[in-house]
């Protein structure tokens, strides 16, 4: 092993460390190993000291100088797959990949993983926030969150190659997470709820049931979608089970599997709620109904393994976008005025919230992991709460202050 010092002028020095030769495992070709490190010091002695703990340290047990290993091919060939080892839902890995496919993997497509600079990524996501970003031919830019979603997916792969020792440093390092600005949450009050409830009594009766649920409970869409007529309702105690959820893609199709939410853990997300006594008659009228539904058919969609609320006459699930566009169909018939689908989880927790309902209370019967999550997403409603709770005080002691009088 050989070591030598340069001076390159100006208080500047290039230290060489001369490891022999090795086979590149790529060409099969042997090839000089040599080290470099540019350093400053005031002089030939001071550098040759530096030479010394530059020798020990690429000599060194723990050294490690990373893989040289395209961005794409790191990607697709590791960190994707350990994505999906991760047991992560077929719905976010399907996202990963529109992501990947569309806008990360060609913009980084030229550089291998350690060639990946901060500034690459910093161009990246301002470009993301341009006009003509949008893949879907409609006018405008891309969502903050979308854009917050890139962020995130980077983040994981550069924080995967830093574990595997395929760089040292992760250049997103000191990048700001981009802003998500928080949008209004629009809810039904009481009035609005009540007469979306009374239109739909001339509607289908899964449909009244499926409406009626996500807005006395305020679960998911996806677990709404899973829920089942045998295995999910107490038919007794007048308890709904949440346990699963359903998703669909293109690729996999339908997936009945447990709610991914929170931490992960086993039971997390995983809830019971007592049901309105708006629905439980609804819901045994709507299990007789399914019952002689499925008893006409010849086969049933998973060997009849499910009773869907929302499902076809075979046991097949609604697709999770037929929600949405009912919910659509209905509010023109009706002409009421039109929250998407999921804010009607919203107006659930708004109208529990305004009933004086303690926050903890309604953090469990949404399946929110911490409380915290309710108190910042429903503050604005929680602090509207608080202030009708004070008037109440005020108008007491004033009406006292009336009668002394």
């Amino acid at each position: 092993m050989a070591g030598h010092v340069r001076s390159r002028g100006k208080g500047k020095w290039q230290l060489e460390v001369d490891l022999g030769y090795f086979i590149d495992p790529q060409t099969g070709k042997r090839k000089r190993n040599k080290k470099y490190k540019t350093i400053s010091a005031k002089g030939q002695r001071e550098a040759e000291r530096e030479l010394a703990r530059f020798i020990t340290e690429v000599t060194g047990d723990d050294y490690s100088e990373g893989r040289k290993i395209n961005f794409v091919d790191f990607v697709q060939n590791e960190w994707l797959p350990k994505s999906v080892e991760r047991n992560l839902s077929h719905t976010t890995i399907a996202k990963y990949i529109n992501f990947l496919e569309n806008r990360i993997l060609p913009a980084f497509q030229f550089l291998r993983v350690d060639q990946v600079q901060p500034q690459h990524i910093i161009d990246f996501l301002h470009n993301l926030g341009e006009k003509g970003m949008r893949l879907d031919g409609k006018d405008g830019k891309l969502a903050d969150t979308t854009i917050f979603y890139h962020y995130r997916i980077l983040k994981g792969i550069f924080s995967y190659a830093v574990s595997s020792r395929v760089i040292e440093v992760s250049p997103m390092e000191g990048i700001e997470r981009p802003k998500v600005r928080k949008s209004k949450i629009d809810v039904y009050d009481d009035d609005e709820a009540a007469l979306v409830v009374e239109a739909l009594e001339s509607e289908l009766l899964h449909w009244q049931v499926a409406i009626k649920l996500l807005i006395t409970t305020g679960m998911r869409r996806s677990e709404l979608l899973a829920l089942d007529l045998e295995k999910h309702i107490d038919y007794e105690e007048g308890i709904v089970h949440v346990e699963n959820a359903l998703t669909y893609t293109k690729v996999e199709g339908y997936q009945i599997h447990d709610i991914k939410k929170g931490n992960g853990s086993e039971s997390e997300g995983k809830r019971d709620i007592y049901l309105s006594n708006i629905v439980m008659d609804d819901l045994k009228l709507l299990r007789k109904l399914k019952a002689e539904e499925r008893s006409a058919c010849d086969s049933l969609w998973m060997n009849g393994e499910h009773n869907l609320i929302l499902s076809h006459p075979n046991g097949e699930p609604y697709n999770p976008s037929s929600v949405r566009t009912w919910w659509i169909r209905f509010l023109k018939r009706h002409e009421l005025r039109y929250i998407k689908p999921h804010a009607l989880r919203h107006t659930s927790a708004t109208i529990l919230i305004n009933q004086g309902v303690h926050p903890k209370t309604i953090s469990e019967r949404l399946g929110h992991s911490d409380i915290k999550i309710t108190m910042n997403t429903y503050g604005h409603a929680l602090r509207k709460a608080d202030k009708a709770a004070t008037d109440k005080f005020d108008s007491i002691f004033a009406k006292k202050q009336i009668d002394e009088e």
